[in-house]
């Protein structure tokens, strides 16, 4: 068992009768720890039926009697070690196969510019978790203020960077979060099992840590702000109605002053009816 571990051979011959223990319980401890997929090769006195076929059922690749002829079984040594370096090639190819299905699959689920997860993974993986979740979800939707003048005055190149900075800073505030790039400078979170107050404590502390965030452009220092939108996820909601409830607290938000964190709530509501009257 020691030199399984530590040698991790190709090919094993083992005998059934042993002193200390069957070579069929043997078997089943070597295939316990061996990394290798060793093949092995029954070489014992038992001849008969039932033994030959309890080798087979094992998964041992073949099943030789003793006494046997040297060359013969030289032959059929070659023979498994080929097959097991066949075996061996295509594990690998599958291996390479599946990790570069993920890669593809990872890729396609990722904004190319931030790396955050984008649309598609919303539409082809979020939305299921967030059906069979069984916890209280929140969601937040984050927009850049003023971003335009940021692209107009230091170009898109800036721009650019300042939507990855703020990646970041959201990826590293992430703790049972999704963070999605959801569209220009528009970005939506998923919170999961988190309460109402540490909803509110992480979208504040997110907030902070942007508007303290030095940017630079030739030399030029300058900050930017985000205002978030929180809500809590209703399941018996359609998602595009649930994302509408944080879109209403961005928004409100924005009319707000910007650079805030604000609850969608039965008071949104209210005071949009009464500005629409008012109008």
């Amino acid at each position: 068992m020691e030199k399984v571990c530590s040698f991790q051979p190709d090919l094993i011959l083992l005998d059934v009768v042993l002193p200390d223990i069957e070579g069929y319980d043997l078997y089943q401890k070597i295939k316990e720890i061996d990394k290798n997929y060793a093949a092995i090769i029954f070489l014992t006195s038992r001849a008969q039926e039932s033994d030959v076929v309890k080798g087979f059922s094992l998964g041992a690749c073949d099943y030789i009697n003793k006494p046997f002829h040297n060359e013969i079984l030289k032959s059929r040594i070659k023979v498994h070690l080929k097959e097991k370096q066949q075996n061996d090639d295509l594990r690998k190819l599958n291996e390479e196969m599946e990790a570069n299905m993920r890669k593809l699959n990872s890729m396609a689920f990722r904004d190319s510019l931030t790396g955050l997860f984008n649309r598609r993974y919303v539409s082809e993986r979020l939305k299921s978790e967030l059906l069979s979740s069984r916890c209280q979800i929140g969601m937040m939707m984050c927009d850049v203020d003023d971003f335009k003048h940021i692209n107009d005055y230091y170009g898109h190149e800036i721009g650019d960077i300042v939507l990855i900075g703020i990646a970041n800073i959201l990826e590293s505030a992430a703790d049972d979060m999704s963070v999605i790039r959801w569209g220009g400078e528009e970005f939506l979170i998923f919170l999961f099992g988190k309460s109402k107050e540490e909803i509110y404590q992480i979208s504040e502390h997110i907030r902070k840590s942007i508007e303290a965030f030095p940017f630079s452009s030739e030399g030029i220092r300058f900050k930017c702000t985000i205002s978030i939108g929180l809500a809590l996820y209703e399941p018996s909601l359609h998602f595009d109605d649930n994302l509408k409830h944080a879109d209403e607290a961005l928004y409100t938000g924005k009319r707000s002053g910007k650079n805030c964190s604000i609850w969608y709530d039965a008071f949104i509501n209210e005071s949009r009816k009464m500005s629409y009257d008012d109008i």
